[in-house]
C-alpha cells in the first residue's frame, strides 16, 4: 500500500450489504455442496478444498492490518466470503502488533490468490468425473461472480483504491470512460 493511499472511512459500515450477502452466499453454498462431493471422492480432498479457503482467510488477514481496513474486527465486504480474516486481523494483528512491510504484504497477497485460485481449480478433476459441464459451470460461476463483486461490491469498499478487487474495478471503469 502506498502510505499515501488511505481507506475511505466514508464507506463504514459498508451501505451494500444486502447486494453483497446475495451474491456471496450462493457462491458459499456452491462451497458447501463441494466441499460434501470432494467428500464422496475422499475426505482428504474435502480437507484440501477447505484448507484452501482457510489459506485465503489466514493470509488476507495481514493484507487487512497492513492496509488499515477499517472493517478489521467486524463486518467486512470480503471476497469470495472469507470475513473470518476481519477477525483474524483483529485477532492476529490488533493493537498495534503487526510489523508492516511491503514485501510480506506482497508475498501473503499472493498466498491469498494462491487460495483464490485453488478454491476455484482444485475440485475441476472431481466435478468432471461427475459431468464435465458441471465442473465448467463451477469455474464460470467463480468468473461471473469475481467480475459481478468487482463491479457491484468493490466501488464501495473502504480500500477500493488498494485491494486488487477494486483496483479491478477503477481498471474497467476508465477503459468505458475511454470506449
Amino acid at each position: 500500500m502506498h502510505q499515501e493511499t488511505k481507506p475511505d472511512t466514508s464507506c463504514v459500515p459498508y451501505r451494500r450489504k444486502g447486494l453483497y450477502f446475495a451474491i456471496t452466499i450462493p457462491l458459499m453454498l456452491v462451497h458447501v455442496a463441494v466441499f460434501i462431493t470432494l467428500w464422496r471422492f475422499s475426505f482428504v480432498w474435502s480437507l484440501v478444498f477447505l484448507a484452501f479457503y482457510l489459506v485465503m482467510c489466514y493470509f488476507q488477514a495481514y493484507c487487512c492490518a497492513y492496509q488499515d481496513c477499517p472493517y478489521v474486527g467486524g463486518f467486512c465486504p470480503a471476497v469470495a466470503g472469507i470475513m473470518p480474516a476481519s477477525l483474524l486481523a483483529k485477532f492476529i494483528y490488533g493493537k498495534g502488533k503487526i510489523v508492516k512491510s511491503k514485501r510480506t504484504f506482497e508475498i501473503n497477497v499472493a498466498l491469498a490468490l494462491v487460495g483464490l485460485f485453488g478454491m476455484a481449480l482444485f475440485p475441476f478433476p472431481w466435478l468432471a468425473k461427475l459431468n464435465v459441464w458441471f465442473a465448467a459451470g463451477y469455474v464460470a460461476l467463480h468468473v461471473v461472480y469475481y467480475v459481478t463483486f468487482g463491479l457491484t461490491v468493490c466501488p464501495v469498499c473502504a480500500i477500493r483504491n488498494t485491494c486488487p478487487g477494486g483496483k479491478f474495478h477503477t481498471m474497467v471503469r476508465r477503459g468505458s470512460e475511454r470506449g
